[in-house]
């Protein structure tokens, strides 16, 4: 398609989950550009899930329309949009088998491909950590198996964005849906700086209480009650004195107690 319109545009949205009366996302219009990264932020309940949801198909909206590089979501096979869009959820998990395999989920042909396994673990900081267990890759996770070791919050949060990086040559769009929920601080800026640098040639959209992460962003959008109440980058809305400014400033006396030095 034509580079103008390549992104994704988002006209008109509207949706109200089955057998509710509560619209969730109401008449939603929004544009993400290649290469841009976008936040979207605003309390619960307000409708950032539920606009990812419509992003990835897992419901059709109401009203309103999602092109795709100009083409209509609607149009574009599951497959096809599946393989192109990338998440890294809060809930992630590591799965009873292989750190090999726990990472190679993310493309399955993939799996006997060392060297690209052991690129995205040194990218999410992992591969001392594993190359100094006795079955290295091959080490089994998970206390439930009689052999298999416990990795941490952040060591599995890490994991996960290893299993996501297998899939990015692929993607279009990496959806980080409250990505550093559980890290203390200092993981949670080391992990930011890893979003930064796989995020650089990608369409981005992250979900995120923890504002910080919004310095990431291009643009941050705040929804509340299904609309767009404020868009624009920190500076500007932090300038414009409203929700969002009143959020961050909630949040900031917990960030000078916990932020490393350098950041």
């Amino acid at each position: 398609s034509e580079q103008g319109t390549r992104g994704i545009k988002i006209e008109n949205l509207s949706f109200t989950y089955p057998n509710s009366d509560r619209t969730i996302i109401e008449d939603i219009s929004l544009e993400i550009k290649p290469q841009e990264i976008i936040a979207l932020v605003g309390e619960n309940g307000e409708g950032k899930t539920t606009l990812i949801k419509l992003l990835c198909r897992l419901y059709d909206a109401d009203a309103g329309n999602i092109f795709w590089n100009g083409r209509n979501l609607k149009e574009i096979p599951f497959n096809e949009l599946r393989s192109q869009i990338t998440t890294v959820m809060q809930d992630y998990v590591g799965f009873p088998v292989s750190i090999r395999e726990n990472i190679g989920f993310g493309d399955l042909s993939i799996l006997a491909d060392e060297a690209t396994i052991k690129k995205v673990l040194t990218q999410v900081g992992l591969s001392e950590i594993i190359t100094e267990l006795p079955e290295g890759l091959d080490t089994l996770l998970g206390k439930e198996l009689e052999v298999g070791i416990e990795l941490s919050q952040g060591q599995l949060q890490r994991l996960a964005i290893a299993r996501a990086l297998l899939r990015l040559p692929k993607t279009q769009l990496l959806i980080l849906d409250e990505p550093t929920a559980s890290l203390d601080p200092n993981t949670e800026y080391e992990i930011y700086d890893i979003f930064r640098s796989i995020l650089a040639d990608k369409m981005g959209l992250i979900i995120t209480h923890r504002l910080a992460l919004c310095h990431l962003a291009d643009r941050i959008i705040l929804l509340e009650s299904g609309k767009i109440l404020e868009e624009g980058n920190h500076e500007q809305l932090m300038q414009l004195r409203g929700k969002y400014y009143q959020m961050f400033t909630r949040q900031a006396s917990s960030y000078l107690e916990q932020s490393p030095s350098n950041c």
